[in-house]
């Protein structure tokens, strides 16, 4: 993230700097009182020479950054998570969301774990199981895409249209130029038939995925809750994330948007959107 992020911006904007700064100008009016504007303009030029200090060094502290990239990285989660929320509203999945409420019902749990100064858990290590609580978003809206898609076509109208161009290929005096387009088209709806069986092993796999997430939640929160206090909670808990990191995995096996389509078999792929929300939403696993 540091390739990105204008670390001296987030230093002049950080809350600190700006309480700071109000401070100082609350000196330099009360300097001014019984000293005019000398008074006014020395605590300007003191504050102003302690800004410059400031954002010469504090940018590349190791802690200042870490801090950033965190509120950074947070704050990009709850963005997609409202936006993933938004575009399932419309699905009306009970059952998923109420898994999503259980989930995120365990992290906010950790979070307070990771709150008292006795346990071993940190913040950090209980974000990366928030980061799969929108995992998990992204997961459930490709699967309802997935399912609405493969309610408007089937495998079996592609099955009619490859017979009814079986039937014009049996047909004699068919020009020569007529018949290769023709078996060309032939070709690619076999291809979109082999995708779809595709689509069905994978899709098998997603729904998967979607059933085991929250029991594997449930597993990791009840390992933490169960020794809060140990000293290897957190190397426990990062082993445990390990086996939890799949949501990126199964995403990127749907990258062919739309098996069925029927009537431009020559257009190319495309990454549907879900996918690309649910691989955004796991990359940030890495960050």
């Amino acid at each position: 993230m540091s390739d990105k992020v204008s670390y001296v911006g987030e230093f002049f904007v950080h809350r600190y700097n700006q309480v700071a700064m109000l401070g100082a100008t609350c000196a330099a009016v009360f300097a001014s009182l019984p000293f005019g504007w000398n008074g006014f303009a020395l605590v300007g030029v003191l504050a102003a020479g302690a800004e410059i200090i400031g954002a010469l060094t504090i940018p590349d502290l190791p802690s200042f950054r870490s801090s950033v990239d965190s509120r950074l990285q947070r704050k990009a989660r709850e963005q997609r998570r409202g936006a993933l929320l938004a575009e399932l509203k419309p699905f009306g999945d009970t059952a998923a969301m109420s898994n999503y409420q259980h989930m995120c019902d365990r992290v906010n749990a950790l979070y307070r774990t990771a709150g008292d100064s006795r346990s071993a858990l940190t913040s950090k290590d209980v974000e990366g199981l928030d980061n799969l609580t929108v995992d998990f978003l992204g997961l459930c809206l490709l699967n309802l895409s997935l399912k609405s898609r493969k309610e408007t076509a089937s495998a079996d109208a592609v099955q009619k249209k490859m017979a009814a161009i079986e039937s014009q290929l049996e047909r004699a005096g068919l020009p020569q130029d007529e018949e290769r387009q023709l078996r060309r088209a032939m070709a690619q709806y076999a291809e979109v038939l082999q995708r779809a069986r595709r689509l069905a092993i994978r899709r098998a796999s997603l729904e998967a995925t979607l059933l085991s997430m929250p029991d594997k939640m449930e597993e990791v929160y009840q390992l933490v809750m169960s020794s809060p206090y140990s000293s290897d909670i957190g190397a426990e808990l990062e082993e445990s994330l390990s086996r939890l990191r799949i949501a990126e995995e199964v995403a990127a096996e749907f990258e062919d948007p739309d098996p069925f389509e029927l009537d431009k078999p020559a257009r190319p792929v495309a990454s549907p959107e879900p996918a690309a929300a649910a691989r955004r939403a796991a990359q940030s696993l890495k960050n």
